[in-house]
């Protein structure tokens, strides 16, 4: 297979509010004024290589058909580059906790609104506790 098909299904795109940027890694295509709402279909890293200059969007009336052609032949086990994000940095040297951190700071980075969210709420309940715990000390 020389490509890649990703459907997007989504109602009312018109191919002129379209706005796309394929790279070699990536690409990110823009859904603009669909039905008064934006949308966006985007891989900040690809597992693989594409031809950017090849890809191309299609819009049928209930869907999207987003073609990534392939640099070179073979299967992608994931479209998402898998590259070691996920795993902590066991350096022996660092602090454990680093890579904990390390860890909760791609997936900051990399989540989306609902993500970040849980994740400052989570940092700001842990450091109020960490804070009533102090102040328990002193009396």
């Amino acid at each position: 297979m020389d490509k890649v098909k990703i459907y997007v299904f989504l109602e009312g795109v018109e191919q002129e509010k379209i706005q796309t940027d394929f790279k070699p890694l990536s690409f990110d295509v823009k859904f603009h004024d669909v039905k008064g709402k934006n949308y966006r279909c985007a891989v900040p890293k690809l597992n693989k290589e594409i031809v950017p200059e090849k890809c191309k969007v299609v819009v049928k009336p209930t869907r999207v058909f987003i073609s990534l052609f392939k640099a070179s032949k073979g299967d992608w086990p994931d479209l998402y580059s898998k590259e070691d994000k996920l795993k902590p940095n066991l350096d022996k040297e660092q602090d454990p906790m680093a890579g904990i951190m390390d860890l909760m700071k791609n997936m900051y980075e990399e989540g989306d609104d609902e993500m970040k969210r849980t994740i400052a709420k989570a940092w700001t309940d842990a450091r109020s506790v960490k804070a009533e715990d102090a102040l328990k000390s002193y009396r």
